[in-house]
């Protein structure tokens, strides 16, 4: 079990035990030590199986042959420990062509899987259908030897080309598709390595390449060799999935499958394909911020003094501590030039609990806030390179917790926050039987907090009153800051 995402605070408590031992014997010592050693393996082991537990994946690939998997043989083979799928001038096929997992059907899930390429154009299919033997239609993760193509998502045989690379989508009951925001940047990714590319008429490609597909419910990620390519709210009327030739349309459950693509000869391989299958935890993702407008937001106090706007934020090249707008719409804008010049907004629509996430970005020596039910405050602020942490820096539980690493990045950076919260609960009469609680606070992929309670109402929200159901906060009167990709799921009771 890998020891690289320790929760830092089991950590501490394990130092702690090791350190305060005070005034005793050496036998003493030395039993106590072994028995806090032991309590730090279990608290690490703890800490990672919080993070990723080995027991949860699924192996769908042995290394020997095509158990659970089929497809045309005339194509696909398994060659030196790895999935091949092959034609060749003498050899191609008809039509696209796939092999098929037989084992389980996909629902929600997490997979990772290894491939690499040679010429051509190959893809995974998830949540698919079988239509005609060994031909598929359904999501698709695009697998091709091109740098800003590789990493989007298609709709094989169904609604075509879905998100590009570096795009958040969603697709609305209509099936129309609106770009809404970015993920990433496409040069950049490009720039960045995000792929690694291989030859594409000879030899064989030396690095492989790593796919994570995330699916829950309506809400589609991509990450190839750990970075983010594209995001989607898939909102279209769900296809039957008893009915082969209903292609055009969402699905929630469906086949795993690899593809040959027809066309010219290529090679292309996948190793190490695993599954982690999730759980119903979570209602349908809901994008809070539509790119567009602030139609439903609501200021805090005198609108004319809001300096809240839909634009493009980038950290001014004349200034740093200060944010340009350089775009039409996309993500929301708080372009306040000091502190007190702008104020705060919240959403119209109020939540219980519930799963957060969102991309921020500030200035340097920026500050702002997340009011979880617009009471609860996770701060922001630009404490990148600082040493100590302390209760007003990034990653904080305002007042109440510091964050125990730094986990921020530079000014003008995109950063992610992933919020897990459960709301106070009350009787019939009012009176508050449970405390809020933090149940999960990641920032930009490091854990900072766990199952922290709130005692009371950060200051500076909404109204100061604890309820039941509350807004989305963002704190405006402090300096500029930037919010994009605001998505919202309820957990389920």
């Amino acid at each position: 079990m890998p020891l690289l995402n320790l929760n830092i605070a089991k950590v501490g408590h394990c130092k702690n035990l090791l350190g305060g031992q005070g005034k005793m014997n050496n036998s003493t010592k030395s039993i106590l030590a072994i028995l806090s050693l032991i309590s730090c393996i279990f608290c690490l082991s703890s800490a990672n199986a919080d993070a990723d537990n080995e027991n949860d994946w699924q192996t769908l690939f042995n290394g020997k042959d095509l158990t659970g998997w089929d497809g045309d043989p005339r194509f696909w083979s398994v060659q030196d420990g790895v999935i091949r799928g092959e034609t060749t001038l003498t050899k191609l096929t008809l039509h696209n062509t796939f092999l098929i997992w037989r084992g389980s059907e996909l629902k929600d899930f997490i997979l990772k899987i290894k491939f690499r390429i040679r010429n051509g154009n190959s893809g995974i299919q998830y949540r698919s259908k079988e239509f005609d033997k060994w031909r598929v239609t359904g999501y698709q993760a695009e697998v091709e030897n091109t740098p800003g193509k590789v990493g989007f998502l298609y709709h094989e045989a169904g609604r075509g080309w879905l998100v590009k690379v570096g795009d958040f989508v969603v697709i609305d009951e209509d099936g129309e598709n609106n770009v809404v925001s970015k993920v990433a940047d496409k040069d950049e990714l490009i720039k960045d390595g995000y792929y690694k590319e291989g030859p594409r008429f000879a030899g064989t490609q030396k690095d492989w390449n790593e796919y994570t597909i995330i699916a829950q419910g309506n809400h589609i990620v991509h990450y190839l060799n750990g970075y983010q390519t594209i995001e989607l709210i898939d909102n279209d009327r769900l296809t039957d999935p008893n009915d082969p030739k209903d292609h055009k349309g969402a699905a929630r459950a469906g086949l795993l499958a690899l593809q040959i693509h027809i066309g010219t000869p290529m090679l292309v391989e996948f190793k190490d394909i695993r599954i982690k299958h999730l759980g119903p935890k979570y209602d349908d993702a809901v994008l809070l911020f539509n790119g567009k407008d602030l139609d439903n937001w609501q200021v805090k106090g005198d609108k004319e003094k809001s300096k809240w706007a839909a634009g493009t934020a980038k950290m001014s090249p004349d200034d740093p501590k200060l944010l340009a707008d350089i775009g039409s719409h996309g993500e929301m804008l708080n372009l306040a030039r000091e502190h007190g010049d702008s104020i705060d907004i919240y959403t119209k629509e109020k939540f219980g609990d519930c799963r957060i996430e969102l991309q921020l970005m500030v200035p340097k020596g920026s500050n702002s806030g997340i009011y979880v039910m617009g009471e609860y405050e996770i701060q922001v602020l630009d404490s990148y390179g600082k040493q100590k942490m302390g209760q007003g820096d990034m990653g904080a539980i305002y007042g109440a917790a510091p964050p125990p690493v730094n986990a921020c990045k530079k000014p003008g950076e995109w950063q992610k926050y992933i919020v897990e919260f459960q709301a106070p609960k009350f009787d019939s009469d009012g009176k508050k039987t449970e405390n809020a609680k933090f149940l999960k606070v990641e920032l930009n992929s490091r854990l900072l907090h766990e199952n922290l309670e709130m005692p009371g109402p950060t200051p500076g929200g909404v109204t100061g009153k604890e309820e039941p159901i509350g807004p989305l906060m963002f704190q405006g009167n402090h300096g500029p800051v930037a919010y994009r990709n605001i998505i919202l799921k309820p957990i389920l009771k």
